[in-house]
């Protein structure tokens, strides 16, 4: 872990507050972290890492896929090599759409006839304007279809749900009250970034992220979708809906996504023209042999985390010796908890040719471990200190309320 003095030239004095109407765990985050590695290493994109943890949110909601062979349906071998494909997933409202998205993606987009055009395409044709458009075009229409198929299944559960109730209610009382049915209505944020030995191509559909790192520079490759923005505003205010507080009428923190179908059900309107949508924004790149890394993440990261900053970060264990991706997210992750990030949090870091790595580098002790150790220093010396405090309440040597016009604790000594 940086010392305070270095965490906050990467990642600012002050962590922004938790989105209104998040449900906190009482008793602390839940800091265990599932993270993945894989080695690619062609047409100059070496390794990957992704690492997730719940944190402070009463349930872990996000989800990722990474492939580095991409199936093509009625073919029997996938895109030629040096394609991979990268997503994170940002789950609210329950796990359902972003779990169910993140199992189905690549299905969907196998089977898409784009796609399978694409892959028929000469090598020339793959990396310029031809390949490119059909790509994106497979990619938006993967969005749309997957859409379609997550609202069937979400009425599907939501059926399931009533039978079960009246059910439950007929064997019940007459008096009984009626059971209540939390019905699916989850939806979720959806990045996708499709690499291709010539490309970049990055679909975006609310406020996951994700950047790229060449040459030194940070580059955006997606763009949040956040409802007070403009053009965001103007389709919800079309659809007769309202933006309050940042919010969707009032609710929801993003305008584009999977799911969320209570902001899609104007049925005089296409699916473009609702309050919420499933369209995603592209950012495509030429490869070049300046990229060094990209970062996926969800906002539980970037809320507390700059472009900039969170590059720097990935930059600096890098420099310093670092070359494990998995230790690299999980210590991002640890660095934005510290920061007063309330939200799960799902990362993954991507290396390409360009990136390179010090042979001198300080090493893993000095990289990874020393800053564990000193964060859990931290972490017991904080825990210390509320036991202290306790004790010493409970003694009478701290009183929690003083009768003044201050609301301030206050510390006094006992008298007899």
């Amino acid at each position: 872990m940086f010392p305070s003095f270095i965490s906050s030239v990467f990642f600012g004095e002050n962590a922004n507050t938790p989105h209104a109407g998040t449900r906190a765990r009482a008793s602390g985050p839940l800091t265990e972290k599932t993270t993945v590695r894989g080695n690619i290493n062609e047409a100059g994109l070496e390794s990957y890492a992704f690492s997730g943890m719940q944190g402070w949110r009463v349930t872990m909601e996000d989800s990722h896929f990474a492939y580095k062979d991409i199936p093509v349906q009625g073919r029997e071998e996938p895109l030629r090599k040096g394609h991979a494909i990268f997503s994170v997933m940002d789950g609210h409202g329950g796990d359902f759409t972003s779990d169910f998205a993140g199992k189905s993606f690549m299905q969907v987009l196998s089977s898409n006839n784009r796609l399978k055009k694409y892959a028929t395409m000469s090598i020339e044709d793959q990396s310029n304007v031809p390949g490119i458009e059909c790509l994106r075009l497979a990619l938006a229409e993967t969005f749309a279809r997957l859409d379609v198929e997550i609202r069937k299944q979400q009425n599907k559960r939501n059926d399931e749900f009533h039978t079960l109730s009246k059910r439950q209610q007929k064997k019940e009382s007459t008096d009984a009250p009626t059971p209540r049915i939390k019905y699916e209505r989850s939806g979720s944020t959806c990045i996708v970034v499709f690499v291709t030995p010539s490309h970049i191509v990055c679909a975006n559909a609310g406020d996951s992220r994700a950047i790229l790192r060449r040459g030194g520079k940070i580059l955006p490759l997606s763009f949040d979708h956040k409802p007070n923005n403009f053009p965001e505003l103007e389709r919800i205010n079309l659809a007769s809906g309202f933006v309050k507080c940042k919010r969707v009428d009032g609710d929801l923190a993003v305008s584009r996504g999977l799911g969320d179908f209570s902001y899609k059900n104007n049925e005089s309107l296409p699916v473009e023209q609702q309050k919420v949508i499933p369209n995603p924004e592209f950012v495509t790149y030429p490869r070049s042999k300046d990229d060094e890394f990209m970062i996926l993440a969800c906002d539980g990261i970037w809320d507390v985390a700059s472009n900039e900053q969170c590059g720097s970060f990935v930059q600096s264990l890098l420099d310093e010796g670092e070359s494990d991706l998995g230790l690299i997210c999980e210590e991002a992750i640890d660095t934005c908890l510290d920061k007063n990030s309330r939200d799960n949090m799902t990362i993954a870091v991507a290396t390409f040719q360009g990136c390179k790595i010090p042979t001198g580098g300080l090493g893993i002790n000095s990289v990874i471990w020393q800053r564990r150790a000193a964060r859990q220093a931290r972490q017991l010396q904080q825990s210390a200190k509320k036991v202290a405090t306790r004790a010493a309440s409970n003694v009478g040597l701290i009183l929690d309320e003083v009768p003044s016009s201050s609301s301030k604790r206050s510390i006094a000594a006992v008298t007899r």
